[in-house]
């Protein structure tokens, strides 16, 4: 089936789809080459369908997801990109959608930004059982990365994140902590709160979502891709010099300050899928680097707790493979004054201090997180006054 790209009112491409979603066969005609998603390799003005796949893949629920496998059968689906078409390919994070061929609709029509949105796709992918038999596929959660539980909730008319943990449950937790460490040293950042969810009172992270109805977030990977490598050119001066060529503001400050917060809390999956750019989406034009989010695989989140040791070169991602190395990337260590974080401690017993939390994380572990966290603090120090 034909389908028409767009992003918002703007016609983009001509797609034709297989009938279920989960493949894109061919590129038909281009109405508006600039607006070809950031990364697509274009030759004479035509892109590549092979990257043009990459793309509508990675724009779907991955299968390897927890709990995926069972929303599936409950879906009676095979494959999650099965769902991209059943809600136009809408999504919370930016302002493409496909159009069907033939169909007469707008963007204001159908965006889920302006519009309620069924949570019958988020309901399922938290194991919960649907509430009928007649499910509404008209949802954002059908367009969300990542491998972890999450969902899009409708809080007081804002746009919000729900996100779950795995193994120890801990990850819902380091975000709310990032979070508060981020606020004291004046880091651009997402800020969550901590929610319980269903009957088992499970930890989840909630956040609001930092893209609006006129921009949207380009991926620090499709950031890369809009410039080939050159000759011995390594991933962190390869990004720096996509982001001057894409004339992004204020740069060079938001890695910093990415860089700075995930040493401190021995963020271990800062991949270039969790980072990126926000840019206008009628002009174009880039707003900044994307504020720091998404950081709770950290504080080791999936250690037992008697391995956790707070002095370990802790490995690190997208830059360096250790984060020893990776924190002498900062370009002006001078504007993070560390002393802001004295007394986080007992920020963060006070996150743990009631039955709900204490039934997930036990006082050991607490103290095991801090510990880590006060160890990086003090390293982080020395090497900033060296």
């Amino acid at each position: 089936m034909w389908y028409t790209l767009m992003q918002k009112n703007y016609k983009v491409m001509e797609l034709l789809i297989q009938p279920d979603g989960t493949r894109i066969d061919a590129v038909g005609k281009v109405h508006h080459v600039h607006r070809i998603p950031v990364g697509i390799p274009v030759i004479d003005d035509i892109p590549d369908c092979t990257a043009m796949n990459h793309w509508w893949h990675r724009r779907s629920i991955p299968a390897s997801r927890s709990g995926v496998a069972q929303a599936l059968r409950t879906l009676n689906l095979k494959v999650p990109q099965e769902l991209l078409t059943k809600c136009l390919g809408l999504s919370l994070s930016d302002q493409y959608w496909v159009k069907p061929g033939g169909m007469d609709m707008t963007w204001e029509e159908v965006n889920f930004f302006d519009h309620d949105f069924s949570e019958d796709i988020g309901n399922i992918l938290f194991g919960n059982k649907p509430d009928s038999e007649s499910l509404d596929m008209m949802s954002p959660d059908s367009t969300v990365n990542g491998w972890l539980r999450k969902k899009w909730k409708i809080i007081h008319g804002k746009r919000c994140l729900i996100k779950g943990g795995a193994n120890f449950f801990q990850e819902p937790f380091n975000e709310v902590i990032a979070s508060k460490m981020a606020e004291r040293l004046e880091i651009s950042h997402t800020e969550y709160r901590l929610a319980y969810e269903g009957k088992n009172h499970m930890p989840v992270s909630v956040c609001e979502d930092f893209i609006t109805r006129d921009s949207e977030l380009i991926t620090a990977g499709e950031i890369s891709r809009v410039l080939p490598m050159e000759a011995n050119e390594d991933k962190f001066g390869h990004f720096i010099r996509c982001c001057e060529f894409l004339k992004i503001p204020d740069y060079r400050r938001s890695l910093d300050e990415m860089l700075v917060l995930d040493y401190l809390i021995a963020n271990q999956d800062r991949h270039m899928g969790n980072f990126g750019a926000v840019r206008n989406a009628d002009t174009l034009k880039y707003i900044s680097l994307t504020p720091v989010f998404d950081c709770g695989t950290s504080l080791r989140y999936d250690t037992p707790t008697v391995y956790i040791e707070p002095d370990l070169n802790v490995e690190s991602q997208p830059f360096r493979s250790f984060h020893d190395e990776q924190i002498q990337l900062v370009h002006h260590p001078e504007r993070f004054d560390l002393n802001k974080l004295d007394g986080i401690e007992d920020e963060i017993q006070e996150l743990f201090s009631n039955d709900k939390a204490r039934a997930y994380i036990d006082g050991q572990r607490v103290r095991k997180m801090i510990e880590v966290i006060l160890t990086r603090i003090q390293m982080l120090k020395e090497r900033f006054s060296k």
